[in-house]
């Protein structure tokens, strides 16, 4: 009997010292940057202005894309840079999505998010362009920015996503250092 008071006593006391704790989920994950970091405010692209330079040329559609897009530029980054760019695991600072948006318009929001990025100082972004499903035949979009960003002086690599970033809908960018650093 003696032995059933010291249990309720020490189960008394135990209860008295945690109180006021909270006890901690169990959750293995590492907690990723809440936000990425704001844009800067430029004003939306007018389909009609003819003095904004198109950066990618005349649009052309090209035919062959393959499902997992991949790309690095010779001599531009560190392999182990590569790889935590290939695996997701660098902080991402924007992301842009193009869904919806016709070739033109992709074309010219893509280059402005560049040039924003580069004036930011970016390293590391996401380009969400689909997958096509919406589309009739193939992907639209997917194939252009594949063309377009290996265009692009300030990409040294790019990547199709992991699924939680968007899979083969989505790339992640490496770019050059910017202007802000």
């Amino acid at each position: 009997m003696n032995n059933e008071t010291d249990n309720d006593d020490d189960e008394a006391l135990f209860r008295e010292a945690m109180g006021g704790v909270t006890p901690l989920k169990p959750d293995n994950r590492i907690a990723r940057e809440s936000a990425p970091k704001k844009r800067l405010k430029r004003p939306p692209v007018q389909q009609d202005s003819l003095d904004l330079p198109d950066r990618f040329g005349e649009a052309m559609f090209e035919e062959e894309c393959p499902d997992y897009l991949s790309f690095e530029r010779a001599g531009g980054a560190q392999k182990s840079v590569l790889k935590k760019l290939r695996t997701g695991k660098m902080p991402i600072d924007d992301v842009l999505d193009l869904h919806g948006l016709t070739i033109d318009e992709a074309s010219r929001e893509l280059a402005a998010f560049l040039d924003d990025c580069q004036q930011l100082g970016h390293r590391c972004i996401i380009i969400v362009h689909g997958k096509g499903f919406r589309s009739q035949n193939k992907p639209v979009i997917k194939p252009m920015v594949n063309h377009w960003l290996r265009q692009a002086h300030e990409v040294l690599a790019f990547y199709s996503a992991l699924p939680r970033d968007g899979g083969t809908g989505a790339v992640y960018v490496l770019l050059r250092k910017g202007a802000a650093e």
